[in-house]
């Protein structure tokens, strides 16, 4: 699904630097859209990302920490990805340190001639002694765990030596501050589960909000930080660039 608002952006590219008060698309520009023209065009852009295929996406096994490389199809996805990305205006690259991610950084930073920061913070949430089994079994366990222990929510249920939701979802409020913070236009190059909290948090949602996003491999959304240092969604999930890598259409999500 692509948000993008192509009017603005021509708008912006072309004409923003002078406007003070000038007639544009038949409508006066006041100061105040002038500011707001102003922000758009100089605002800093993210780019969030999913990790390229993998097997045990194929399979719908919970990969969390353990570290699954891509498959073919997955290094398809990211040079097609590089491809796609090369006339954004992305300046730096944080990706997680787990292989799936961090390969898939590497060939599109390459592409894009950008530096490659690795950072094990955007790991995918650790599933534990779970890892490596089927989702639904997972979802199954969590259900059993919350029960067990008397439990408030599924969000607090945590797989033996991995994280609960919960936990991951204070991980990434950490990557998001720095998000408010950072003056460069960015690439994240994560996971499925951690992309979807990491989104959640900077649209000013919760974790319930985090569970309505799902995030293909190697597709791109796109958000803008505004003056008041809260994010835009400007698109979301564009597998636009992914039709000759083929692409499976219900892979695992993380």
């Amino acid at each position: 699904m692509i948000l993008r608002d192509v009017s603005w952006e021509k708008f912006v590219r072309g004409k923003c630097e002078k406007v003070v008060r000038r007639e544009a698309f038949g409508v006066r520009v006041g100061l105040h859209a002038a500011r707001l023209l102003k922000d758009k065009l100089y605002a800093m852009r993210l780019y969030m990302v999913r990790h390229g295929q993998t097997a045990w996406n194929l399979e719908e096994k919970a990969q969390g920490h353990t570290d699954i490389p891509l498959d073919p199809t997955g290094l398809e996805q990211a040079k097609c990805l590089g491809e796609m990305l090369e006339d954004e205006p992305i300046q730096v690259i944080w990706s997680s340190d787990l292989q799936r991610s961090s390969k898939t950084a590497e060939i599109v930073g390459a592409r894009l001639k950008v530096p490659v920061e690795v950072m094990p913070i955007l790991r995918e949430r650790s599933f534990g002694d779970w890892e490596g089994l089927p989702y639904t079994e997972v979802g199954r366990r969590s259900g059993v765990a919350a029960t067990e222990q008397g439990l408030r929510s599924l969000y607090e249920a945590c797989p033996p030596g991995g994280e609960s939701l919960q936990m991951a979802w204070e991980r990434m409020s950490e990557v998001t501050e720095m998000l408010a913070k950072e003056p460069r236009n960015t690439l994240i190059v994560s996971h499925g589960g951690v992309s979807a909290l990491m989104l959640s948090q900077l649209v000013q949602g919760d974790l319930k909000t985090s569970r309505a996003f799902r995030f293909s491999n190697c597709a791109v959304t796109e958000l803008m930080r505004r003056g008041d240092a809260t994010f835009q969604l400007v698109r979301f999930n564009d597998t636009s660039h992914l039709a000759s890598a083929e692409p499976i259409k219900h892979a695992a999500i993380r």
